[in-house]
């Protein structure tokens, strides 16, 4: 079966929509078969999805859905089809289920990360009665690591106006915000972004970080470091 989360990225993954809710499922096998048997790497419990409705397939040069029941009723962007190489943010639907087909570091050129944290806050300080500092980890495929100091509050987006950016169309354009608490501490909030945003493997709406805490937004991990001054 497809794995839904794991300390590792996938190349791609699946945002599937119920209702007001979202899940997310990564994309791992060479061949990924989507339908309404459990048989399937990703079952959907959905009485108008067949039972062996559709198989997304990596190939060298990206992933294709192929339509395996034939009867013209698997949906990429609001058209029928028989086989399709998808794009990130493609919207596919069986039956009355929809989903959102999401790529990164496997599809695309893997983007650091920058910060207008500095610049946009210059005017701003932290409390100097305040006695944690703390800061944002972010590593590549290069294996080297950047680095954000926190202030009071910063923005997390594609959106350029954010303090930190993320180039990266699974990344919602103001995704989430990292603030500082009255006593102390960080606080991380969703600002009900389209992929979500985790914290350890599990999707937040708000929660309070600690140290060490690995936050996924997108294609990126962040690792909240803190930092206690002697």
């Amino acid at each position: 079966m497809v794995q839904e989360q794991s300390d590792q990225l996938s190349a791609a993954y699946l945002i599937i929509h119920q209702g007001e809710a979202k899940r997310r499922v990564d994309i791992w096998n060479e061949a990924t078969t989507i339908g309404r048997s459990r048989d399937c790497d990703i079952f959907l419990e959905d009485i108008a999805v067949h039972r062996k409705q559709a198989s997304i397939m990596k190939t060298p040069t990206g992933y294709v859905l192929r339509d395996d029941h034939g009867s013209g009723d698997s949906f990429v962007n609001g058209r029928a089809t028989q086989e399709i190489m998808l794009h990130d943010g493609d919207k596919l639907l069986f039956g009355n289920t929809r989903l959102t087909f999401c790529a990164h570091e496997g599809t695309r050129p893997f983007q650091l990360a920058s910060s207008r944290g500095r610049e946009t806050h210059l005017k701003k300080t932290l409390d100097p009665n305040t006695s944690t500092i703390a800061k944002l980890e972010l590593g590549n495929l290069r294996g080297s690591i950047r680095t954000f100091d926190l202030l009071s509050e910063m923005t997390i987006g594609r959106s350029r106006d954010c303090s930190i950016f993320l180039e990266d169309l699974a990344v919602s354009r103001l995704h989430a915000t990292i603030r500082q608490l009255p006593a102390g501490g960080y606080e991380l909030e969703d600002h009900q972004s389209a992929t979500g945003t985790y914290v350890n493997g599990h999707p937040v709406t708000r929660c309070q970080l600690r140290e060490g805490d690995v936050v996924q937004i997108g294609g990126s991990r962040l690792t909240f470091r803190v930092l206690h001054p002697s």
